[in-house]
Formats: structure tokens, sequence, C-alpha cells
């Protein structure tokens, strides 16, 4: 969470640019764990069935999420939520969980639990630390 907050705090000056490097360490500490629990089941070629990723999202690196799958787009747009397909699809879990495009679905809740506000908040902050 520290590194999540730095983050944020030099994204908050324009005289200050997040690098690379500060996105995979906040990445790592604050952002995989998350997915791990909710997503790797179905979106890691490690875990996933048969080795491949369910809709070709691939929640293993910060690169292939970035990157996105096939069907919502590109997973994340630094500086905006709301186009990163990572946001909104784990936000309609909580906003709509009926939705088909909710991850994780509502019929696989048991296995892969949904996040919670406050974890969909974070990954929030993160897409929009520039």
């Amino acid at each position: 969470m520290r590194t999540l907050a730095l983050i944020a705090l030099l994204s908050a000056s324009s005289a200050f640019a997040v690098s690379e490097a500060d996105r995979e360490k906040a990445f790592k500490a604050d952002i995989a764990p998350l997915l791990e629990k909710s997503c790797a089941n179905c979106h890691d070629p490690k875990k996933a069935k048969n080795g491949k990723v369910k809709a070709g999202f691939d929640s293993s690196s910060l690169k292939s999420i970035v990157k996105g799958g096939k069907e919502a787009g590109e997973g994340i747009t630094w500086g905006d939520s709301s186009k990163s397909s990572l946001f909104k699809t784990v936000n309609l879990s909580l906003t709509s969980p009926e939705d088909e495009l909710a991850m994780p679905p509502k019929k696989s809740h048991e296995k892969n639990p949904p996040l919670s506000k406050e974890q969909v908040a974070k990954i929030k902050a993160f897409i929009e630390a520039k």
C-alpha cells in the first residue's frame, strides 16, 4: 500500500511522472495479490484450465494486463480508469453483478471471490496515477 500511496503522491504533482519501474513495483506489491485471489484461476496461464486464459486476458503480469484481452479492450489506459477494461469489469462486479462482463462472474464467486469496494478503489487509484 505504501508503494501505491507514493505513486499517488508523485502523480499529484505535474513536475513528476510515474516511472515504469514504480508502476511495476506498485503492481507487484498492491495489485497482483488482489488479482491472484480473484482472477488467476481463469486469467493466469499457470492456473487456468489447460493453460488457456479466458477471453484472452492474461492477469499474470503488468504488461499483459495493460494489453488487455480479446473482448473488453485495453486493460489499462493510464490516467483514465473509465477507459480501462480491468477497472470496468471488476467494478461491474460491485455495481451490476449480473452483467455478463462483471468479473469475476457471479457463478464463480465461490472459487473466485469478487473484489471489495476498497480493493476496486485501489485498482482505480493505480490506473489513474500518471
